[in-house]
């Protein structure tokens, strides 16, 4: 008997009996934080995202503003009702309006947000309504200014001539893309 190592096992080995229920309960945790996690993340990509719809609606106003500018030397007031075409409304946008100094201001009502549970089951709240505005800058000089258009709660550029008009944005900055931040 010389040099044969025997090797007892009392029971079944891992490899045999696979995981025990703490190991399965510990895996199924994991995976549902994980899942609530990704869902929170794609309600707030896919809230944003909604907001890109003003954002697309209201480039051919800015443009008609821009144009208007250029000819009259002035931003439009709200009784050009030209500069905001009658069929700019998008998914998400439900109404856009042309105000004093050439601010257009889009009316959004964004998707319903992650379900709350109730007593007798999941529930959608209502969908999230509010404002969101996009204001002309002049930059450059008087003689030959160049024009962008502040997106929500963004600050005008330094050296900008002329940024006077109000913002009037009511979304929560957590649904408006970074730029309008």
């Amino acid at each position: 008997m010389g040099g044969v190592k025997h090797q007892i096992t009392i029971g079944r080995t891992r490899e045999v009996r696979g995981p025990d229920a703490l190991e399965q309960g510990f895996a199924g945790m994991v995976i549902a934080v994980a899942m609530v996690i990704a869902v929170w993340f794609g309600i707030q990509l896919a809230q944003m995202t909604q907001t890109l719809d003003a954002v697309s609606v209201a480039s051919g106003p800015q443009i008609n503003a821009v144009i208007y500018h250029a000819v009259h030397g002035r931003w439009p007031s709200s009784r050009n009702r030209d500069i905001v075409a009658a069929d700019s409304n998008g998914n998400y946008v439900e109404h856009l309006a042309l105000g004093e100094g050439g601010v257009i201001t889009a009316e959004l009502r964004l998707g319903p947000a992650l379900g709350v549970l109730t007593g007798r089951g999941a529930r959608l709240p209502s969908s999230i309504h509010g404002f969101l505005s996009f204001r002309p800058e002049l930059l450059g000089s008087k003689d030959a200014p160049s024009i962008s258009f502040l997106c929500g709660y963004a600050k005008p550029v330094a050296g900008a001539i002329e940024t006077t008009t109000a913002n009037r944005t009511t979304l929560p900055k957590k649904y408006l893309p970074p730029f309008c931040r």
